[in-house]
């Protein structure tokens, strides 16, 4: 089988290996889609660091090939599946607490890690979550990042009618926006640059901003009869998209701090207006099974549409020019189509 083998930085070698031989309690996969996600942006440009070489790749969909003789689940050869590929220990504190996102031993051991670079891969069972024909594996492969969505909106305990704010259009932002909409909510993009918010519009954005030419803070009050936005999820690693989201919340209001940052970052508000607003301020990190599973539901019911956010797909030839594609900033999602052949035609 090809799999596509990150040796360094800028280094992306395409190589055969033998097919994985699952054990009786795994599942074998034909991987079919992979999106390359920001993690993935980060290992090949060096920003992230982890033990090399590695098959990167962890928003993956494909079809059951084989099944253990001793996996209970009733899974069927030729299913089409998403994978959940996030490697979490079962075993640590926080996934005794029912808080795998935070496991502490995920990225111990790199080899064990991600794998959707691969045409083939042997998961757990609990890793395998079946999808109807009606959902396409491109479709699919976006399961892991709605699910992260899922639980960001879960932390902010957001209800139906709430106005949110999403800080920042691009493929998380537009992410939060279709699952939000899903969960009843009236929600308001910022966005600077114009693409961006003519593809949040496009997606069904209640309201949006250009935050360089429009006052958020008076922008909030006025929708909602001077009270402000009620939460608020920050996908902008840009410093200077916090402050002005901040104080465009309302009393009571729920921010979260869903993107990185290259560099520490300083929360610009005088704690007094925490104190005073009694405003929670938290974070999430990737997400839980729970989560991952009503991703594909809301999939399976055809509640969200991701098709527009799909903006390239390439073959394992072209995976580098697709990884630049990615990291260049005007993509949303690059997807690596594995029966792709190199004149673009799916097999």
């Amino acid at each position: 089988m090809r799999v596509a083998t990150l040796i360094a930085p800028w280094n992306i070698a395409i190589e055969e290996r033998p097919t994985p031989t699952p054990r009786d309690t795994e599942v074998l996969i034909k991987l079919e889609a992979c999106g390359i996600c920001t993690l993935e942006q980060r290992l090949y440009s060096g920003r992230m660091r982890l033990s090399l070489p590695l098959v990167p790749g962890h928003e993956a969909a494909g079809s059951i090939a084989s099944i253990g003789q001793r996996v209970v689940e009733e899974l069927i050869p030729g299913q089409r599946v998403a994978l959940d590929l996030v490697e979490r220990c079962g075993e640590c504190y926080y996934c005794r607490i029912g808080k795998s996102n935070l496991c502490l031993n995920r990225y111990k051991d790199a080899t064990k890690m991600l794998g959707g670079f691969a045409e083939y891969i042997a998961v757990r069972p609990n890793q395998v979550f079946p999808l109807p024909d009606t959902v396409s594996f491109e479709e699919a492969s976006f399961a892991e990042p709605i699910a992260c969505c899922i639980h960001s909106l879960k932390r902010l305990k957001v209800a139906m009618t709430e106005d949110l704010l999403i800080v920042g259009g691009g493929t998380m932002g537009l992410l939060h926006l279709l699952v939000a909409h899903a969960m009843g909510l009236r929600v308001t993009v910022s966005e600077p640059n114009p693409p961006r918010r003519e593809m949040a519009q496009r997606l069904g954005a209640d309201f949006v901003v250009d935050p360089t030419a429009t006052n958020l803070v008076d922008f909030g009050k006025e929708i909602t009869d001077g009270i402000g936005f009620s939460s608020c999820v920050v996908t902008s690693p840009s410093p200077s998209a916090l402050e002005p989201a901040i104080r465009a919340m309302a009393k009571a209001a729920r921010i979260n701090i869903y993107t990185a940052y290259e560099d520490v970052m300083q929360i610009p508000l005088d704690l007094n207006t925490i104190h005073r607003n009694e405003l929670l301020i938290t974070g999430t990190e990737g997400r839980v099974q729970e989560d991952f599973f009503q991703a594909v539901r809301l999939l399976s019911f055809g509640k969200i549409n991701v098709k527009p956010l799909i903006s390239a797909r390439v073959p394992f030839s072209r995976l580098d020019e697709g990884f630049r594609l990615a990291i260049s900033g005007v993509a949303y999602r690059v997807l690596l189509m594995h029966g792709m052949d190199d004149e673009g035609k799916q097999s």
